[in-house]
């Protein structure tokens, strides 16, 4: 199930969404003030390796290793 991120337009907390379908007419309410007022907003992904049983990330700035087989 995918975490969808939302701004409540009148309290402006922000505030992730575990989505239990790709409806997007589903229902969000603001956790805080309980208005129906939310807009999605555009998360930024997170990339993690694994190597040599340790957790490298994959991004900037530290880029990939060069064993990743990504560049």
């Amino acid at each position: 199930m995918p975490i969808y991120e939302y701004v409540c337009k009148k309290c402006t907390k922000h505030f992730e969404v575990l989505s239990t379908s790709s409806n997007d007419a589903e229902i969000v309410k603001c956790p805080e003030c309980q208005s129906l007022e939310v807009k999605k907003t555009i998360s930024s992904g997170t990339f993690r390796m694994s190597s040599g049983g340790s957790s490298l990330p994959c991004g900037p700035p530290s880029g990939c290793p060069s064993n990743s087989g990504f560049s």
